[in-house]
Protein backbone atom coordinates (compact mmCIF):
# COMPACT_ATOMS: atom_id res chain seq x y z
CA UNK A 1 0.00 0.00 0.00
CA UNK A 2 1.41 3.18 -0.64
CA UNK A 3 2.13 5.86 1.97
CA UNK A 4 0.58 9.53 1.64
CA UNK A 5 3.72 10.80 0.60
CA UNK A 6 4.40 8.09 -2.09
CA UNK A 7 0.75 9.02 -3.38
CA UNK A 8 2.04 13.02 -3.54
CA UNK A 9 4.68 12.18 -5.29
CA UNK A 10 3.06 9.78 -7.82
CA UNK A 11 -0.04 12.64 -8.22
CA UNK A 12 2.95 15.57 -9.07
CA UNK A 13 4.75 13.05 -11.39
CA UNK A 14 1.54 12.62 -13.63
CA UNK A 15 0.71 16.45 -13.44
CA UNK A 16 4.46 16.54 -14.51
CA UNK A 17 3.93 14.76 -17.36
CA UNK A 18 1.03 16.13 -18.69
CA UNK A 19 2.16 19.83 -18.26
CA UNK A 20 5.29 17.98 -20.39
CA UNK A 21 2.65 16.87 -22.87
CA UNK A 22 1.08 20.44 -23.27
CA UNK A 23 4.17 22.30 -23.73
CA UNK A 24 5.87 19.33 -26.03
CA UNK A 25 2.09 19.79 -28.56
CA UNK A 26 2.47 24.22 -28.06
CA UNK A 27 6.49 23.48 -29.32
CA UNK A 28 5.23 21.33 -32.13
CA UNK A 29 2.34 24.06 -33.16
CA UNK A 30 5.08 26.89 -32.61
CA UNK A 31 7.86 25.14 -34.72
CA UNK A 32 4.93 24.58 -37.68
CA UNK A 33 6.49 26.37 -40.83
CA UNK A 34 3.14 27.81 -41.42
CA UNK A 35 3.22 29.99 -38.71
CA UNK A 36 6.88 31.08 -38.85
CA UNK A 37 5.86 34.53 -40.21
CA UNK A 38 3.67 35.02 -37.03
CA UNK A 39 6.70 34.15 -34.49
CA UNK A 40 9.36 36.02 -35.65
CA UNK A 41 7.39 39.44 -35.54
CA UNK A 42 8.35 39.34 -31.64
CA UNK A 43 11.83 39.83 -32.42
CA UNK A 44 11.30 42.35 -34.39
CA UNK A 45 9.08 44.55 -32.12
CA UNK A 46 11.71 43.99 -29.47
CA UNK A 47 13.72 45.76 -31.54
CA UNK A 48 11.44 48.61 -31.99
CA UNK A 49 11.21 48.83 -28.63
CA UNK A 50 14.73 49.53 -28.24
CA UNK A 51 14.74 52.31 -30.71
CA UNK A 52 11.81 54.28 -28.83
CA UNK A 53 14.22 53.22 -25.84
CA UNK A 54 11.88 51.35 -24.28
CA UNK A 55 13.01 49.54 -20.93
CA UNK A 56 11.44 46.47 -20.31
CA UNK A 57 12.32 42.91 -19.57
CA UNK A 58 13.04 41.30 -23.34
CA UNK A 59 12.39 37.83 -22.19
CA UNK A 60 8.94 38.70 -20.55
CA UNK A 61 7.83 40.83 -23.72
CA UNK A 62 8.54 38.03 -26.04
CA UNK A 63 6.70 34.86 -24.68
CA UNK A 64 3.58 37.45 -24.42
CA UNK A 65 4.20 38.51 -28.30
CA UNK A 66 4.93 34.93 -29.23
CA UNK A 67 1.45 33.71 -27.72
CA UNK A 68 -0.27 36.08 -29.25
CA UNK A 69 1.41 35.93 -32.86
CA UNK A 70 0.50 32.41 -32.82
CA UNK A 71 -2.96 32.61 -31.66
CA UNK A 72 -3.61 35.57 -34.61
CA UNK A 73 -1.43 32.96 -36.89
CA UNK A 74 -3.34 29.82 -36.03
CA UNK A 75 -6.78 31.65 -36.27
CA UNK A 76 -5.96 33.41 -39.35
CA UNK A 77 -5.17 29.96 -40.91
CA UNK A 78 -8.69 28.54 -39.74
CA UNK A 79 -10.53 31.62 -41.03
CA UNK A 80 -8.67 31.36 -44.32
CA UNK A 81 -9.74 27.59 -44.60
CA UNK A 82 -13.33 29.28 -45.07
CA UNK A 83 -14.74 28.84 -41.65
CA UNK A 84 -15.04 32.42 -40.59
CA UNK A 85 -17.35 31.24 -37.72
CA UNK A 86 -14.44 29.78 -35.79
CA UNK A 87 -13.73 33.48 -35.07
CA UNK A 88 -16.60 33.61 -33.21
CA UNK A 89 -16.34 30.22 -31.39
CA UNK A 90 -12.39 31.44 -30.19
CA UNK A 91 -13.97 35.09 -28.78
CA UNK A 92 -16.30 32.44 -26.49
CA UNK A 93 -13.48 30.41 -25.36
CA UNK A 94 -12.04 33.76 -24.44
CA UNK A 95 -14.29 35.27 -22.10
CA UNK A 96 -13.50 32.46 -19.72
CA UNK A 97 -10.44 33.99 -17.83
CA UNK A 98 -9.08 30.86 -16.33
CA UNK A 99 -6.86 28.50 -19.17
CA UNK A 100 -8.48 25.17 -18.69
CA UNK A 101 -6.61 22.12 -20.72
CA UNK A 102 -8.81 19.26 -21.14
CA UNK A 103 -8.73 16.55 -24.31
CA UNK A 104 -10.22 19.14 -27.03
CA UNK A 105 -8.69 21.69 -25.67
CA UNK A 106 -4.84 19.35 -26.43
CA UNK A 107 -6.57 18.12 -29.46
CA UNK A 108 -7.00 21.76 -31.21
CA UNK A 109 -4.02 23.86 -32.55
CA UNK A 110 -6.62 27.03 -32.23
CA UNK A 111 -8.08 25.86 -28.84
CA UNK A 112 -4.49 25.17 -27.68
CA UNK A 113 -3.19 28.73 -28.62
CA UNK A 114 -5.92 30.52 -27.13
CA UNK A 115 -5.49 29.09 -23.76
CA UNK A 116 -1.80 29.15 -23.55
CA UNK A 117 -2.63 32.97 -24.73
CA UNK A 118 -4.66 33.63 -21.73
CA UNK A 119 -1.98 32.59 -19.61
CA UNK A 120 0.09 35.99 -20.89
CA UNK A 121 -2.78 38.23 -20.50
CA UNK A 122 -2.51 40.62 -17.55
CA UNK A 123 -6.20 40.69 -15.43
CA UNK A 124 -6.40 43.94 -15.17
CA UNK A 125 -5.74 44.30 -19.55
CA UNK A 126 -8.53 41.59 -19.95
CA UNK A 127 -11.12 43.33 -20.46
CA UNK A 128 -10.02 45.59 -22.66
CA UNK A 129 -7.93 43.18 -25.42
CA UNK A 130 -10.91 41.28 -25.29
CA UNK A 131 -13.01 44.44 -26.70
CA UNK A 132 -10.32 45.01 -28.98
CA UNK A 133 -10.48 41.08 -30.22
CA UNK A 134 -14.17 41.62 -30.62
CA UNK A 135 -13.78 44.62 -32.99
CA UNK A 136 -10.84 42.74 -34.92
CA UNK A 137 -13.11 39.81 -35.18
CA UNK A 138 -16.17 42.59 -36.88
CA UNK A 139 -13.71 43.71 -38.53
CA UNK A 140 -12.45 40.67 -40.49
CA UNK A 141 -15.83 40.02 -40.93
CA UNK A 142 -16.79 43.22 -43.12
CA UNK A 143 -13.64 43.15 -45.00
CA UNK A 144 -14.56 39.47 -46.57
CA UNK A 145 -17.97 41.65 -47.13
CA UNK A 146 -16.34 44.48 -49.06
CA UNK A 147 -17.39 44.97 -52.33
CA UNK A 148 -15.02 47.56 -53.69
CA UNK A 149 -11.53 47.71 -53.24
CA UNK A 150 -11.78 51.18 -50.94
CA UNK A 151 -13.82 49.49 -48.31
CA UNK A 152 -11.63 46.67 -48.74
CA UNK A 153 -8.33 48.78 -48.14
CA UNK A 154 -10.38 50.56 -44.65
CA UNK A 155 -11.13 47.49 -43.35
CA UNK A 156 -7.87 46.20 -43.77
CA UNK A 157 -5.84 48.59 -41.93
CA UNK A 158 -8.41 48.54 -39.01
CA UNK A 159 -7.48 45.37 -38.99
CA UNK A 160 -3.68 46.25 -38.93
CA UNK A 161 -4.04 48.95 -36.77
CA UNK A 162 -6.43 46.84 -33.96
CA UNK A 163 -4.04 43.49 -34.47
CA UNK A 164 -1.12 45.89 -33.38
CA UNK A 165 -3.06 47.63 -30.41
CA UNK A 166 -3.64 44.65 -29.14
CA UNK A 167 -0.41 43.71 -28.95
CA UNK A 168 0.75 47.07 -26.76
CA UNK A 169 -1.99 46.58 -24.26
CA UNK A 170 -0.59 42.71 -24.14
CA UNK A 171 3.28 43.78 -23.12
CA UNK A 172 2.32 47.37 -21.34
CA UNK A 173 2.25 45.95 -18.25
CA UNK A 174 5.72 44.94 -18.57
CA UNK A 175 7.00 48.33 -19.76
CA UNK A 176 8.35 51.18 -17.81
CA UNK A 177 5.26 53.99 -18.18
CA UNK A 178 2.56 54.81 -20.98
CA UNK A 179 4.11 55.05 -24.56
CA UNK A 180 1.48 56.24 -26.50
CA UNK A 181 3.71 57.28 -29.51
CA UNK A 182 5.42 53.42 -29.46
CA UNK A 183 1.37 52.35 -29.69
CA UNK A 184 0.45 54.84 -32.22
CA UNK A 185 3.64 54.02 -34.22
CA UNK A 186 2.91 49.93 -34.02
CA UNK A 187 -0.93 50.78 -34.95
CA UNK A 188 0.27 52.50 -38.31
CA UNK A 189 3.02 49.82 -38.85
CA UNK A 190 0.17 46.97 -38.47
CA UNK A 191 -1.98 48.97 -41.05
CA UNK A 192 0.79 48.75 -43.27
CA UNK A 193 1.67 45.26 -42.77
CA UNK A 194 -1.45 44.44 -43.71
CA UNK A 195 -2.21 46.58 -46.90
CA UNK A 196 1.29 44.96 -47.63
CA UNK A 197 -0.16 40.98 -47.39
CA UNK A 198 -3.18 42.11 -49.49
CA UNK A 199 -0.81 43.62 -52.28
CA UNK A 200 1.01 39.79 -52.04
CA UNK A 201 -1.97 37.68 -51.76
CA UNK A 202 -4.96 38.87 -53.21
CA UNK A 203 -5.22 36.96 -56.16
CA UNK A 204 -5.06 33.85 -53.85
CA UNK A 205 -7.84 35.32 -51.48
CA UNK A 206 -10.12 35.86 -54.45
CA UNK A 207 -9.35 32.22 -55.72
CA UNK A 208 -10.48 31.26 -52.15
CA UNK A 209 -13.49 33.07 -52.25
CA UNK A 210 -12.22 35.47 -49.38
CA UNK A 211 -13.13 38.52 -51.54
CA UNK A 212 -16.68 39.69 -52.37
CA UNK A 213 -15.66 40.80 -55.72
CA UNK A 214 -13.19 40.91 -58.19
CA UNK A 215 -10.05 43.43 -58.30
CA UNK A 216 -9.55 45.39 -61.22
CA UNK A 217 -6.18 45.82 -62.32
CA UNK A 218 -7.09 49.83 -60.84
CA UNK A 219 -7.63 48.06 -57.68
CA UNK A 220 -4.48 46.19 -57.78
CA UNK A 221 -2.88 49.31 -58.19
CA UNK A 222 -4.49 51.21 -55.66
CA UNK A 223 -3.51 48.96 -53.44
CA UNK A 224 -0.33 49.21 -54.50
CA UNK A 225 -0.12 52.88 -54.09
CA UNK A 226 -1.60 53.13 -50.77
CA UNK A 227 0.80 50.50 -49.10
CA UNK A 228 3.27 52.69 -50.57
CA UNK A 229 2.31 55.76 -49.69
CA UNK A 230 1.74 54.74 -46.13
CA UNK A 231 4.54 52.61 -45.85
CA UNK A 232 7.13 55.63 -47.09
CA UNK A 233 5.73 57.80 -44.67
CA UNK A 234 6.52 55.87 -41.79
CA UNK A 235 10.45 55.14 -43.20
CA UNK A 236 10.69 58.93 -43.77
CA UNK A 237 9.61 59.65 -40.05
CA UNK A 238 11.68 56.45 -38.31
CA UNK A 239 14.22 55.79 -41.23
CA UNK A 240 16.53 54.12 -38.53
CA UNK A 241 14.03 51.23 -38.45
CA UNK A 242 14.97 50.65 -42.41
CA UNK A 243 16.53 46.99 -41.89
CA UNK A 244 13.12 45.80 -39.44
CA UNK A 245 10.99 47.00 -42.44
CA UNK A 246 13.07 45.00 -45.39
CA UNK A 247 12.96 41.79 -42.52
CA UNK A 248 9.18 42.01 -42.24
CA UNK A 249 9.20 42.24 -46.35
CA UNK A 250 11.13 39.87 -47.09
CA UNK A 251 9.23 37.51 -44.66
CA UNK A 252 5.86 38.23 -46.15
CA UNK A 253 7.32 37.24 -49.29
CA UNK A 254 8.89 34.34 -48.30
CA UNK A 255 5.50 33.51 -46.44
CA UNK A 256 3.66 34.00 -49.37
CA UNK A 257 5.26 31.31 -51.67
CA UNK A 258 4.89 29.02 -48.54
CA UNK A 259 1.33 29.82 -48.48
CA UNK A 260 0.54 28.60 -52.29
CA UNK A 261 0.80 25.22 -51.58
CA UNK A 262 -0.11 24.94 -47.75
CA UNK A 263 -2.85 22.56 -46.18
CA UNK A 264 -5.21 23.14 -44.03
CA UNK A 265 -3.79 23.37 -40.25
CA UNK A 266 -3.42 19.32 -39.17
CA UNK A 267 -5.63 18.59 -36.04
CA UNK A 268 -3.17 16.96 -33.15
CA UNK A 269 -4.19 13.35 -31.57
CA UNK A 270 -6.16 13.83 -27.83
CA UNK A 271 -4.69 12.96 -24.79
CA UNK A 272 -6.39 10.78 -22.52
CA UNK A 273 -6.13 13.20 -19.77
CA UNK A 274 -7.08 16.63 -18.62
CA UNK A 275 -5.40 19.34 -16.96
CA UNK A 276 -7.85 21.53 -15.59
CA UNK A 277 -7.10 25.64 -13.80
CA UNK A 278 -3.23 25.00 -14.98
CA UNK A 279 -0.88 26.67 -17.11
CA UNK A 280 2.46 25.39 -17.91
CA UNK A 281 3.45 26.49 -20.99
CA UNK A 282 5.05 30.08 -20.21
CA UNK A 283 8.20 29.50 -22.05
CA UNK A 284 8.66 30.06 -25.35
CA UNK A 285 9.50 27.12 -27.45
CA UNK A 286 12.87 26.37 -28.02
CA UNK A 287 14.12 28.41 -24.75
Amino acid sequence: MLCISEMTNSTDAFFRHRQDDIQGRYRAISQDSRYGHYVRIPERICRCLDYFKVSSSRQAVKERLHSYYLFIGVVDDIIDSSAPEAGREILRQLETRNPFFDEGTKGSHAKLATEVFKCHINPESYPGILARLEELYQAVVSEQKSTTMRAYIEQRKIIGCLTAEVSYLLIQPLLRGEHKDLCRFLQKVGEVGCLMDSVIDIRADVRLGLISFSPTLNDHLHLASEMLREGLGILLKHSHLLGVFLEAMIDNLLDFRFRKGRHPAPQIDSPRAAVPGSCPVLQMPGS
